[in-house]
């Protein structure tokens, strides 16, 4: 195991390396567009309030609570005329809307994409899927049974990584198209995922479950509350979305895709309302280790900023951590872990057939 993936290799990165912010000059986002989905608190909130100080001009929050986007528009405007940046020398102000998406909820995630896509004059260059949740209660969500960490981290957030990229290269490709001799093309556009490095600690005893039990599938042990493992699902679902990202870039046609998709992890962070669910005296104990050798949610949202708008092309397909290409977990890079990940393909595949065709999509 390499050093990165150890927990000593987790608390130094976390006790002694401090990402840096990404600053104005050299980066400046201006006539650039961005999306953001839970952006209205934590992470999603810092890495637009920092995406708006590098002089982005028109940002989507893309929210499950609008009127909560609203707020955070509002606090966003606010905070900007207080900082300075690139949008000082033209004095133009951004350009911030608030749209619904809902990550438990498949027909509002299509119904994003499909905005995006039908936006008149609209050309997104980046796209940050940060929104997820850690529940230490056993939920179901109500529209489609799943158990909600695993709908909203893994399920939700694929849905909408496969919808989204399409539109991206769409959009790109329009844009080459209308380019006037003698300007440089567009930089590709970046759609970067929010992984986590617990991914690696994940024990995922719900496949050892359903490969002993003929005709199960994975995720209905993930659905059956006995089976809940309240400790290990964050981490499940986190592990779950990498091996998804990883077979989602594999099956990608690389003569026909110009998306850069790379997966970011921030970091273990406080000031986030991830853990909100954790109450009482446990909560206390976990809130003052997450002061003790976490982040702050600015110093981490640096990472997403970075992903999105700095890492380049030679970023595709990669995991980043700490603002630079970092090793797979372990088991994620296993012949284990690649036959997992064709499995839960599969799962998706099934567990989507309704909405899309996820191998259409990537083929």
């Amino acid at each position: 195991m390499v050093f990165q993936n150890t927990y000593r290799g987790f608390l130094y990165r976390q006790l002694f390396i401090t990402p840096p912010p990404v600053t104005s000059p050299p980066v400046s986002l201006v006539g650039q567009t961005g999306i953001v989905t839970g952006s209205n608190t934590g992470l999603g909130y810092h890495a637009s309030s920092q995406l708006l100080a590098l002089g982005l001009s028109h940002l989507i929050l893309a929210v499950r609570d609008t009127a909560k986007g609203e707020q955070a528009k509002t606090s966003l405007l606010s905070t900007l005329k207080e900082s300075s940046g690139p949008r000082d020398n033209n004095k133009t102000p951004p350009r911030i809307e608030v749209w619904p998406v809902d990550l438990t909820n498949y027909t509002s995630i299509t119904a994003f994409a499909d905005r995006v896509r039908d936006t008149p004059d609209l050309r997104v260059n980046f796209a940050i899927l940060n929104a997820g949740v850690a529940r230490f209660g056993f939920e179901l969500s109500q529209l489609h049974g799943n158990e909600i960490t695993i709908q909203t981290n893994w399920l939700g957030t694929a849905l909408l990584a496969l919808t989204l990229r399409p539109v991206l290269q769409e959009q790109y490709t329009r844009a080459k198209k209308t380019m006037t001799n003698g300007r440089s093309p567009p930089l590709p556009p970046v759609l970067s995922i929010v992984g986590s490095e617990v991914a690696q600690w994940a024990v995922f005893k719900e496949r050892k479950i359903a490969t002993s039990s003929p005709h199960t599938s994975v995720i209905s042990v993930l659905n059956d509350k006995k089976k809940f493992n309240p400790g290990d699902r964050y981490y499940t679902s986190k592990l779950l979305l990498t091996l998804f990202f990883r077979d989602f870039v594999e099956r990608l046609p690389s003569a026909s895709n110009d998306v850069v998709v790379n997966l970011v992890n921030p970091g273990f962070c406080y000031g986030s309302e991830l853990h909100r669910t954790l109450s009482g005296p446990l909560g206390m104990i976990f809130g003052g280790i997450k002061r003790a050798i976490g982040r702050s949610t600015e110093v981490g949202a640096r990472t997403l900023v970075h992903g999105a708008v700095v890492a380049g092309k030679e970023t595709h397909g990669c995991y980043l951590s700490d603002e630079k290409i970092a090793p797979w977990m372990d088991f994620v890079v296993s012949q284990k872990g690649e036959q997992t990940a064709h499995e839960m393909w599969k799962e998706l595949s099934e567990e989507l057939k309704d909405v899309i065709d996820i191998d259409s999509v990537t083929g």
